[in-house]
């Protein structure tokens, strides 16, 4: 009786299998090469300028006073909404740096009234922000 296929194929890979313990050669080709970088996975290592960075948080700043909806903060919520707008068309930095002070005091005021309101990120990276200035 002729052997099976199975293991007639079995017993050729265990013949050209590499005993245990035995040293094997790596292939220039199998070697791991350095992950390709390309212009949309690699970040920007240029740094971000200071104002433009404090009119990002303050937009965030706008949208969570506008959010709150709390009459007592209407004001420097109104006010910072046309000093980034300020900013936008003569990018003079002097007023969302001013109204972001009060924004930063009003938001800080806020989270101690009810801390689920503000995230503590949004009040840190305010200050971050304003450090610049």
């Amino acid at each position: 009786m002729a052997k099976s296929t199975k293991t007639t194929k079995s017993a050729e890979a265990k013949k050209t299998a590499p005993k245990k313990g035995a040293a094997t050669k790596v292939s220039s080709t199998a070697k791991k090469s350095a992950p390709v970088k390309n212009a949309a996975t690699k970040k920007s290592s240029a740094k971000v300028d200071p104002a433009t960075q404090l009119e990002k948080v303050c937009k965030e700043a706008v949208a969570k006073l506008q959010k709150i909806e709390n009459g007592k903060y209407q004001e420097v919520r109104e006010k910072l909404e046309w000093c980034i707008g300020s900013y936008n068309y003569d990018k003079n930095p002097s007023g969302i740096v001013e109204f972001g002070r009060k924004a930063a005091d009003a938001l800080k005021e806020a989270r101690e009234e009810n801390p689920r309101k503000v995230s503590k990120k949004l009040v840190a990276d305010l200050d971050k922000a304003l450090a610049h200035f």
